[in-house]
């Protein structure tokens, strides 16, 4: 029986000192931000461990009497006794945010017992350092100075010293302000620190009744060894009272363990003290192994000594356990590792984008598949949504789960301007449909979406592995789906002009043809039949004409008026040459230094900037005239140069939109080009009031050398352009539909989608 509870004694006395010891570094190597608050909880684990290994060196000593010899190792090994529960104390109050600038309340209510807690520690510390001087042979010269005081702490009350009764009491106070503080904490600045208080309350809650019993226990077997155990000056342990105290210390070791499991699962599951935003598997999975270690090691190094186990067969056995645990290691690891294999391949598997292009049809662009994927096997959530954002918000439907909910708008979300270190933020489930966490996507351009996830099954908590692969994955999936929306839109691009092309080619080899050449072969049978000047020339200016016609409805090239002007300059000559007659009034809000920033982008970027503002323009000319033909119809452009980026609004006070994504065909392929370009095209529309779009192109490109608009001078004036013939004025459908617009008389406010 007697070998049994000292196999106990030492399996349990190495299992603290192994975890204490791994929590203490753990705690120091994984924190978010290494503060005093890390400092001093991780020195508590590490303090803990050390007296841990004198108390195993105690229980494998031969002999348990005490004499005044050793006075002074008793009191040195009683201070890690005597301070951890201040430590604990202190450490509750940095968790609760007594020290985090938002704590103010608790700081009120904590302070005067901060203070006298604080004051009883370094009463404790006193009395251990009065102890010991008298066995310390170069301060024994103070003994005369200090025995009083050494008397009046071992004052007897009700024949228990009073040193004895502080302690109880001292630890009994630690313990009820440290639940104080744990039912009524302060505001904590940390990352989803109020969700992690909460769920770990419970093991702190429990840590700290154990350390009351602990302490309760302690200085009841004081108390009992004093009085039981004084021969003259000695305190003399062996036979029956030698059981007693083994059995005390058994019991108090077992709740230390107790306190140890459940301070190390609020740490590796909710991240309390590292101050991490969310829990992860990895370090869950490394505590649950190193309580199996320490487990095993104590265990089995505990029979080995307590049965008189040769050193050798102790080391063999100790390379024994070490080898298996590391055997069972990089087992597990490549088990996990195909798991992690397993739940990413959905994601990183090909998307069959050539497949999707040519032949899926228009459905498949925003597949929900690997989205719904991400959400059932991944997050294990029932609620998410996938909101893009930015300018891949006009090329991406946004995806959610269930798949017949409607996503909620997150304009509130990106007015907050998420911060890029930032991986998660708690949000109202009641302003975005149930979800309570809003993760954001960022790309090369910024924050391309957000995505939103409601509560997991279980009422669990996500893990910082699976928000990494959630964000990583919404990243792509947003990413992809905006390729191949540019992908197809590009192609029917391509294949418009194409189409375009080949109607101009044969148009013109047709009139070239039947027309010209027949003109051309006429007046020269006519000149050299020796007929009137006057019919071979009416001849000649009859195919003039015909070139001319062709001529005027070749698309017209104003990139030389960019070139030439400048953009700002070439929109408002655009502007008043073709669509100054759909409105009643046009005013122009330039700032002063747009003129010359736009010398800074690149030529591709500025006409494409050009085109877009036309459209814009002509749409508003064609579609935007209010239902009130009484009711001024105004345009207004401004231009502003701010954060390296251009922005250029076009807004009217017209019919407006009913629905900004149907905004037809021209708009989508100008926000193609926009996108390709660099930059971004939105559009805001309220019914009956107002349409607002925003072109946003990012400046930069400076041409080396000559400047863009010298090296497209060049080219232009090299590039052989033929003369106009005399009459020719070119007429472009947009300025004649311009000039029309006010004849039409829209149906209603979607007639602007056309």
């Amino acid at each position: 029986m007697d070998k049994m509870r000292d196999w106990a004694l030492i399996a349990v006395s190495l299992f603290n000192t192994i975890l204490l010891l791994w929590l203490g570094f753990i705690v120091w190597f994984n924190a978010e931000q290494r503060s005093w608050g890390i400092a001093l909880t991780g020195g508590g684990f590490i303090l803990g461990s050390l007296f841990f290994v004198s108390h195993s060196a105690l229980l494998l000593s031969e002999t348990l009497t005490f004499s005044r010899s050793n006075t002074l190792w008793l009191a040195a090994g009683m201070a890690p006794a005597v301070a951890l529960p201040f430590v604990w104390y202190v450490v509750l109050l940095w968790v609760s945010g007594d020290w985090s600038g938002s704590g103010d309340e608790l700081r009120r209510r904590h302070r005067k017992w901060l203070w006298l807690v604080t004051a009883l520690l370094v009463c404790g510390f006193s009395g251990l350092i009065l102890l010991g001087i008298p066995h310390i042979p170069p301060l024994m010269a103070l003994t005369p100075y200090i025995w009083p005081w050494r008397e009046a702490i071992k004052t007897p009350v009700m024949g228990i010293p009073l040193v004895v009764i502080g302690y109880p009491l001292y630890v009994l106070l630690c313990v009820l302000l440290s639940l104080d503080a744990l039912r009524r904490p302060g505001v904590t600045e940390r990352v989803m620190g109020d969700i992690a208080r909460r769920r770990a309350r419970p093991w702190l809650i429990a840590a700290s009744l154990l350390m009351l019993v602990v302490g309760i226990l302690i200085a009841a077997v004081v108390v009992w060894t004093i009085t039981n155990t004084r021969v003259g000056g000695y305190y003399v342990i062996y036979g029956e009272t030698l059981d007693v105290i083994a059995a005390y210390d058994l019991v108090i070791s077992l709740l230390i363990a107790g306190v140890v499991l459940s301070l190390g699962q609020a740490m590796t599951a909710y991240e309390l003290f590292t101050g991490k935003a969310l829990p992860r598997q990895g370090l869950a999975r490394q505590w649950k192994r190193a309580v199996l270690l320490a487990a095993s090691y104590g265990g089995l190094m505990g029979g080995a000594l307590i049965w008189g186990l040769r050193p050798i067969y102790a080391v063999l056995l100790t390379a024994l356990l070490m080898t298996t645990f590391l055997a069972l290691l990089s087992w597990r690891s490549y088990v996990e590792w195909e798991q992690a294999m397993r739940q990413l391949r959905p994601f990183v598997t090909s998307q069959h984008l050539y497949d999707v292009l040519l032949t899926a049809p228009d459905a498949r662009e925003n597949s929900p598949a690997p989205f719904q994927t991400l959400c059932s096997t991944l997050l294990d959530t029932t609620l998410a949504y996938l909101v893009p954002a930015g300018p891949l918000a006009a090329f991406v439907a946004p995806q959610s789960v269930p798949a017949d909910r409607s996503s909620p708008s997150i304009s509130s979300l990106l007015e907050q301007q998420p911060e890029t270190t930032r991986l998660i933020t708690a949000i109202d489930p009641a302003a975005y449909g149930g979800a309570l966490w809003a993760i954001p996507l960022w790309g090369d351009r910024g924050l391309t979406g957000v995505l939103l996830v409601g509560p997991r099954r279980g009422d669990g908590l996500y893990t910082q592995e699976e928000i990494e692969i959630a964000r990583a994955t919404g990243e792509r999936l947003i990413d992809t789906a905006a390729g191949i929306a540019l992908s197809r839109r590009l192609m029917q691009l391509q294949r418009q002009r194409m189409a375009s092309t080949q109607i101009l080619d044969q148009r013109a080899r047709r009139v070239l043809h039947d027309e010209v050449l027949p003109l051309i072969h006429t007046a020269l049978l006519s000149l050299s039949a020796g007929k009137p000047t006057d019919v071979a020339f009416k001849q000649l200016s009859d195919a003039h004409q015909e070139i001319s016609n062709l001529l005027r409805d070749l698309p017209a090239a104003t990139t030389p008026d960019i070139v030439r002007l400048g953009l700002v300059p070439a929109v408002r000559k655009m502007v008043n040459a073709e669509f100054a007659s759909a409105f009643d009034s046009v005013a122009w809000q330039i700032e002063e230094t747009v003129e010359s920033q736009t010398a800074r982008l690149d030529p591709l970027a500025a006409e494409t900037l050009y085109y877009a503002t036309r459209e814009l323009v002509r749409n508003a000319a064609k579609y935007g005239r209010p239902l009130d033909r009484t009711a001024e119809f105004r345009l207004t452009i401004s231009a502003r140069a701010a954060d390296n980026s251009l922005q250029l609004i076009i807004q009217d006070n017209g019919v407006g939109m009913s629905d900004v994504s149907r905004s037809g065909q021209g708009l989508a392929l100008h926000s193609t080009l926009m996108a390709i370009a660099g930059g971004s095209l939105s559009l805001k529309s309220i019914p009956g009031q107002m349409t607002r779009a925003e072109l946003l192109m990012p400046l930069g490109n400076l041409w080396q050398g000559k400047s863009a608009r010298q090296e497209l001078s060049l080219s232009g004036a090299n590039a052989g352009t033929p003369e106009k013939p005399s009459g020719y004025e070119p007429i472009s459908s947009a300025s004649t539909n311009a000039r029309s617009s006010k004849s039409a008389t829209p149906n209603s406010a979607d007639q602007r989608c056309k």
